[in-house]
């Protein structure tokens, strides 16, 4: 028997599906299904314990058993060894994110790299068999019964905001005309810069930007993949929020990456720009230290981004936004570690294709 150390990974959860008991690391999710019997092993393992230590716990099992089945724990990432960067990652995971555990951990790091339909024909195929097996819920809710009180007909949409709202839309398709860097810096600012300061007391002065984030904490952080930016050099970028600056992180041709990103759509490779968000969960987690908090971190990208929608309207410009995106292909791109920043959303703007330009212009002189 070895004296090296193993312990049980911090990020394992148990549970049923079907008939089977899994046990999942959902930091690295890989799961296995295993007799309730594997609980008293791992519960052993709660602390540094060598193969030997365990063995002499367990008489009942011989040595050659609990061997394998501790090769077998780690290999799957149930068990990490001491001293190894597996040990390291996860007690880099305890600390950063002890206070939101297991709740918020399970959910961010097992809905990571999620497979999505990249073409339409595989969307269509998904969509008919989900129309097969049951019709869609619908999309509005009333009360039956109910006394209802008919409210005056809203204003036309006039007025530069209005007009930028009701023009907003979600694009796909752009012109191969570059993006001007005055507009990329318009988007930058408006969507995710400073605009000013809030004096709070004990916290000091805490950034004022365009979107509310709870506690201003502003746990956004943006990359900006730059395609074709006029007068900007094609590579990835992140955007200094308190200097309105890019730092170079990495020259090259980026289009058929920026497509891999967003899960192989390949329409993504068109835009002119893309801007990979991330969340800073630290500055949440500090004062937060609760599993809910999490929660504020997915409103706040939320609201970040319907601003830049709104921004990139305002501009004249194509955005569009999307959750399908490789997590840890653009962790690993952008140096993250993927545990205290991690990849959360991905928004993109191109010039607008000269068709969609003229039907938005009837659709929105109709609405006036």
């Amino acid at each position: 028997m070895t004296s090296i150390r193993l312990k049980r990974a911090t990020s394992i959860v148990v549970f049923w599906r079907g008939g089977q008991l899994i046990f999942q690391n959902y930091r690295t999710r890989v799961s296995i299904s295993a007799d309730p019997v594997l609980i008293r092993l791992l519960d052993l393992f709660g602390d540094w314990r060598s193969e030997e230590q365990v063995s002499r716990l367990l008489a009942q099992y011989t040595k050659s058993s609990i061997r394998t089945t501790v090769r077998q724990l780690e290999k799957y990432t149930l068990l990490v060894r001491e001293g190894t960067p597996e040990a390291q990652r996860d007690f880099q995971f305890k600390q950063a994110w002890s206070g939101w555990l297991p709740s918020a951990g399970f959910f961010h790091f097992g809905s990571k790299d999620v497979r999505y339909c990249a073409t339409r024909h595989e969307l269509k195929k998904k969509l008919r068999r989900l129309l097969a097996n049951s019709p869609q819920p619908p999309f509005f809710k009333t009360y039956e019964n109910v006394r209802r009180l008919h409210l005056p007909t809203a204003t036309g949409a006039r007025g530069e905001f209005l007009e930028v709202l009701m023009s907003r839309r979600t694009h796909r398709r752009f012109s191969v005309q570059t993006l001007s860097l005055s507009s990329l810096s318009n988007i930058l600012y408006y969507t995710w810069g400073v605009t000013g300061s809030i004096p709070s007391g004990v916290l000091g002065d805490l950034p004022r930007k365009t979107s509310p984030s709870a506690g201003a904490r502003h746990p956004v952080e943006t990359y900006v993949l730059a395609l074709r930016v006029e007068g900007l050099p094609p590579g990835l970028y992140h955007y200094a929020t308190r200097e309105h600056c890019l730092e170079l992180l990495r020259l090259g041709n980026f289009d058929k990456k920026a497509a891999r990103y967003c899960a192989d759509q390949a329409w993504v490779q068109r835009a002119a720009a893309l801007f990979l968000m991330t969340a800073a969960f630290p500055r949440v987690m500090w004062k937060y230290n609760s599993p809910r908090a999490y929660r504020t971190v997915l409103l706040d990208a939320g609201h970040v981004c319907q601003t830049f929608c709104l921004v990139s309207t305002w501009l004249g410009l194509a955005p569009f936004c999307t959750m399908a995106l490789r997590d840890t292909l653009i962790e690993k791109d952008l140096g993250l570690d993927g545990i205290s920043e991690s990849a959360f959303y991905v928004a993109g703007v191109g010039l607008q294709w000269p068709t969609d330009t003229v039907r938005l212009r009837n659709r929105l002189s109709a609405s006036l």
